[in-house]
């Protein structure tokens, strides 16, 4: 009688293995104790992640990021909720075009985008600076955050709403104090998937960042054209806990069940 449901749960353990077996070979190989990325490691050390908070290039493409993300986050939470309030709000004939078009970054591939506004970036003077590798991001961070809030919109009634500007509660007071609360779900989630979403870009970056705005993906890539030492697993474990933070927080403010029902 139990057999099925022992069967699944071996299976979901097996394909759970699988898929996070890349994770953890990076977090074994980033403490070898060797110069060169080797499975199994030939010695524990946490020489690498010492490397990595002294090394001068380690920590500037990490604070990179961080000035990167965190604006980025920011830019596509506020447009993107907007965005999805406007959206839901109102009906208009045009209004799966206008989500078409919303989505449409999703739909070409960041290369393209990347070497686009790399040209246009040049044009004005911009090429290298952290605002356009913000403005590169923003372009998957508002439609993600847009995607998450309109989730959670599909069973919001806006008629509270105007009951609040009935009362004569204006805009902005009814946003914040009958909306924001009634979605913050949706609008924290959409933060720190937006921020996740910007931290381990690497397509556009490559060609968006300069020698000073380089991100640790980008120097990631240029240290294994070079060299294969255990520095860039420590890195990438260091970005892996960083993105393990992130959902941490949002389930623990927010809950893995609400996440779920999203």
């Amino acid at each position: 009688m139990h057999i099925p449901s022992i069967f699944l749960g071996l299976v979901t353990i097996l394909v759970l293995g699988f898929i996070l077996t890349p994770i953890w070979i990076t977090i074994v190989v980033s403490f070898n104790s060797g110069n060169y990325i080797v499975f199994p490691p030939t010695g524990i050390s946490l020489r690498w992640y010492k490397t990595f908070v002294t090394d001068y290039m380690w920590v500037m493409v990490f604070k990179n990021s961080l000035l990167i993300a965190v604006p980025t986050m920011l830019v596509s939470t506020v447009a993107g909720v907007l965005a999805a309030l406007g959206y839901m709000r109102r009906q208009f004939r045009i209004k799966n075009v206008i989500n078409l078009l919303i989505m449409l970054p999703f739909l070409v591939p960041g290369i393209i985008i990347g070497i686009c506004l790399l040209m246009f970036a040049h044009k004005i003077g911009l090429a290298g600076t952290y605002t356009a590798v913000v403005a590169g991001h923003c372009l998957w961070g508002i439609p993600t955050v847009f995607l998450l809030v309109q989730a959670v919109l599909a069973g919001y009634d806006f008629s509270v709403e105007d009951a609040a500007r009935d009362l004569g509660a204006g805009p902005i007071k009814t946003f914040f104090l009958i909306t924001l609360p009634r979605i913050r779900t949706g609008v924290f989630s959409a933060m720190i998937f937006s921020f996740i979403t910007s931290f381990g870009e690497f397509n556009m970056a490559v060609f968006l960042t300069g020698s000073e705005t380089m991100t640790m993906p980008v120097q990631i890539w240029s240290s294994l054209r070079y060299e294969v030492t255990p520095i860039v697993a420590a890195v990438s474990t260091v970005m892996i806990l960083t993105t393990l933070l992130g959902i941490g927080i949002c389930s623990k403010f927010i809950g893995i069940k609400k996440i779920s029902e999203m």
